[in-house]
């Protein structure tokens, strides 16, 4: 045998031998850390593990998304929501032409809060959103710099005016941040939508077969503090579909998804090879944690996480926070599969930003409640500050569509004569009410079963309890 082909028989041992110490070594370590020692090996040779490397920027405008977007003539409304082409028409045209102009210039006017009834009594196009979202953020998602900004807050609505200026080429927009209103003249541009497309919109809604709406406080003896929109002509009703609501089977706390690192891979990432498991099979939960995180995950699909340490330091720019949260959110997003997730509040505590986020199924919303006799709260509520997340509660839920969508009856004097007033009198009865919402959606609670199906209902909600009424199919 030659010297050269003893070398390289040497060579191979060598590397051989060094490829094993590795394996053994990260046997070693995932062993004393409570881990399955073959996902180690399947580890270096597949890479089965989700990566927490995320263009979050990329994703950005998914949650730049207004609730919904109203035609208004006079005292007469008609909703366009995410299952309308027209909804997305209009909505980009604003975001995408007219904020970017909007918020590096200054307001023509600033008008007081108490003038926002008036502007909202014409003819306009409303966008709202659940959420005021900050200037800070908006900055961030239409890619402004903070020295071009103008001077509003935040973007609770936004109203186009076509009407109010007779010239063409100009489009009189108001964003209302929640505490004042602020007046624009916009130049319309080439690749803008022509302003006849808003002002022959209002004409075409109004002929359609659209449900037509009214503000609840217009037409009954019902409080709000909201701006409520209930049906008065119904029209064909509105198209809902069941959908199914179910604990995503990559989740479900068992041994055959701890063994196989199901759980592992979907909540903890990249991580999950520094955090130690303690599960026990009676618990009802299994912890992940290290000297900085813990996760918990419950056998409901509920998911905590903390950020041990503590912290001292403010929360920093509110921008870096939504980020941050958008990102946990986004690696985890598969779990949910058809749903879409929003933003429904972001609030500014002294450390750390509180931003909650709603389910949405074909732009109908998807309620959450603890137990059946618990208020309506959000499924994710996040704690962050411009730096990390510190905490995190998230029911997790797999949505996905039944059936194909069938029509349901969303007149509101149907369900106040027909409905109310005979399965629950205690709602015109007590006078001290104030009405949260009125709107068909899904509602699902926390300890319900693994797998249930979601049929659409009126969810009433007061200032003390919520109601959930079946909607009745359209007749004909």
């Amino acid at each position: 045998m030659s010297k050269d082909k003893r070398e390289r028989i040497k060579t191979k041992i060598l590397i051989l031998l060094v490829i094993t110490c590795v394996i053994q070594l990260g046997i070693h370590w995932n062993m004393q850390a409570q881990r399955f020692p073959f996902h180690f090996v399947s580890k270096i040779f597949a890479g089965n593990g989700r990566s927490a490397n995320l263009d979050v920027d990329s994703l950005k405008k998914t949650y730049f998304v207004p609730e919904t977007v109203m035609v208004s003539i006079s005292s007469n409304y008609w909703r366009l929501d995410e299952r309308d082409s027209q909804f997305h028409r209009i909505w980009e045209d604003i975001r995408d032409n007219y904020l970017p102009i909007i918020i590096r210039q200054k307001p023509d006017k600033i008008l007081p809060n108490e003038q926002w009834d008036a502007i909202t009594g014409a003819r306009y196009i409303r966008i709202d959103f659940e959420a005021t979202w900050p200037s800070n953020v908006v900055n961030w998602l239409i890619e402004a710099k903070p020295s071009d900004t103008g001077n509003f807050e935040g973007i609770k609505s936004i109203v186009i005016a076509p009407q109010l200026d007779v010239n063409q080429a100009v489009n009189t927009l108001f964003i209302y941040d929640g505490y004042q209103i602020y007046q624009y003249q916009v130049n319309i541009k080439r690749d803008y939508l022509p302003k006849r497309y808003y002002s022959s919109l209002m004409d075409e809604v109004s002929f359609s077969n659209r449900p037509s709406l009214r503000l609840l406080t217009s037409v009954s003896n019902f409080i709000s503090d909201k701006d409520i929109f209930v049906a008065l002509n119904a029209g064909k009703g509105s198209a809902f579909s069941q959908i199914n609501a179910v604990i995503p089977k990559e989740i479900v706390l068992n041994r055959t998804n701890l063994e196989n690192y199901s759980i592992q891979d979907n909540i903890l990432l990249e991580e999950k090879e520094s955090l130690s498991a303690n599960y026990v099979d009676s618990s009802g939960y299994i912890l992940f944690t290290d000297t900085e995180n813990l996760y918990r995950l419950y056998n409901d699909g509920v998911l905590e996480y903390k950020y041990l340490p503590s912290v001292s330091s403010g929360q920093g720019n509110a921008s870096a926070a939504f980020k941050q949260a958008v990102t946990f959110i986004e690696q985890r997003k598969h779990l949910v599969g058809e749903a879409r997730i929003s933003l429904n509040d972001i609030k500014r505590e002294d450390t750390y930003y509180v931003m909650e986020f709603d389910y949405k199924f074909e732009g109908i919303p998807v309620y959450f409640v603890g137990d059946k006799d618990s208020m309506i709260s959000s499924p994710i509520i996040i704690k962050a500050n411009s730096e990390r997340i510190l905490e995190c509660q998230w029911v997790i839920r797999h949505f996905s569509k039944i059936d194909k969508p069938v029509y349901y009856n969303i007149d509101f004097p149907n369900l106040l004569n027909n409905q109310i007033a005979f399965s629950y009198p205690e709602i015109i009865e007590n006078k001290d009410n104030i009405f949260e919402r009125i709107e068909p959606g899904y509602i699902f609670e926390r300890n319900s079963p693994e797998s249930v199906v979601l049929v659409p209902n009126w969810i009433i909600s007061t200032n003390s309890k919520n109601y959930i009424i079946p909607l009745l199919r359209k007749e004909g």
